[in-house]
């Protein structure tokens, strides 16, 4: 399956899918990614593909406080957001020197915080 591009969020976002649900699977392919990753080059591509924008963004741009994600992100200001994208940034210059534990474990940490968000959604819908 791959890392999701901005091309594919957009082209699947246009034909009606849901932004959260877009987001989350963004986040999973990252992760699954993640766990096989191991030259310099593949912790680059997963830093290009963490910074992918969110159509959540987009729907949310005057509103943010409503986004489903707010508490993750807080328009990029989050302390959550900040140290995941400082340690995949750190990966994308260190590579394999750094154990793969802690790079892993911020990742899954968060993929597992988005899904809470997607269900928290749906609960609230139902």
């Amino acid at each position: 399956m791959g890392l999701m591009t901005f091309e594919e969020m957009k082209q699947r976002y246009e034909k009606g899918e849901d932004s959260l649900g877009l987001a989350v699977e963004k986040w999973e392919r990252i992760l699954h990614d993640s766990k096989t990753v191991f030259h310099l080059q593949h912790f680059q591509e997963i830093l290009k593909a963490a910074v992918v924008p969110l159509f959540l963004c987009a729907e949310y741009a005057n509103q943010c406080r409503m986004c489903p994600i707010f508490s993750l992100c807080r328009q990029g200001r989050s302390d959550e957001w900040a140290t995941l994208v400082r340690v995949i940034q750190a990966y994308a210059i260190a590579g394999d020197l750094l154990p793969r534990e802690p790079f892993l474990g911020q990742i899954e940490m968060f993929v597992s915080k988005m899904r809470r968000c997607r269900e928290e959604i749906f609960s609230k819908s139902h």
